[in-house]
């Protein structure tokens, strides 16, 4: 996990710092709540999954296991929250979602995170990262689960694999396992989701409204756009259906 936070830093973050985005949302009018910035300012409050599942009583109907929305149960709640943020800041689009979130105050977003995560035990921060060592000792690199693919030849058109795992350099891409790692299992502390086993229709309509979206100033959704800012629509549907054969 420190080898993906260190990737993130190096190839994504010095993107977003490029960019001079403000950090700060604006919080919808009439949602009764202070100015929210991103995710680490609904640090000091406490979650409560109790209140979080009388909040969320309608969302079953879209977010439920037959429904039309991806199912939450058990999602990460800083990805939760980070949604949430998004859609209320009108910067994420998809009009219903806007609509809903547009009337949630800060202390609603930590409650139904606390709730679909699981998780009401401490308060929304995340945790904090594992000191370096100012010497770090030798180590030996575990194997990847997935051996990385082969960048292609000059001028080949570059399969859904090759783009995930290695990403093409020559073309700016960069490859997706470096957040959601090699079988898409995402990195739930900083609150990358995990994507393997899900449809591609699904993952390609995601794909395609990350690369579209303004810039925002929050962190992940503004790492997705740079990341697929270099892609074209072939790669993005090559992307998509390789990632439905993770499991």
């Amino acid at each position: 996990m420190q080898i993906r936070s260190e990737r993130f830093s190096r190839f994504l973050l010095p993107g977003l710092l490029a960019l001079g985005a403000p950090l700060v949302l604006a919080q919808t009018a009439g949602s009764g709540a202070a100015p929210a910035t991103t995710d680490s300012a609904l640090a000091s409050l406490t979650p409560s999954a109790t209140r979080g599942e009388t909040l969320s009583g309608g969302c079953a109907g879209c977010h439920a296991p037959t429904g039309r929305a991806p199912v939450l149960k058990g999602q990460p709640a800083p990805q939760i929250r980070t949604a949430l943020l998004a859609f209320r800041a009108k910067t994420r689009p998809n009009g219903t979602m806007q609509n809903v979130a547009s009337r949630l105050s800060d202390q609603d977003i930590v409650d139904i995170a606390a709730f679909y995560s699981g998780d009401s035990s401490a308060p929304a921060a995340a945790p904090a990262p594992t000191p370096v060592p100012a010497t770090p000792p030798p180590a030996t690199p575990a194997p990847p689960a997935t051996a990385p693919a082969t960048p292609p030849a000059t001028g080949a058109t570059p399969t859904g694999e090759t783009l995930y795992q290695a990403g093409v350099g020559a073309r700016g891409i960069i490859a997706c396992a470096i957040c959601h790692g090699e079988t898409g299992e995402g990195a739930e502390n900083l609150g990358i989701p995990a994507i393997r086993g899900r449809a591609a229709a699904s993952v390609l309509g995601e794909l395609r409204a990350y690369k579209s979206s303004p810039v925002t100033g929050i962190p992940y959704p503004d790492a997705m756009h740079i990341a697929l800012t270099p892609m074209t629509d072939a790669d993005l549907n090559a992307v998509a259906a390789y990632v439905a054969t993770l499991k």
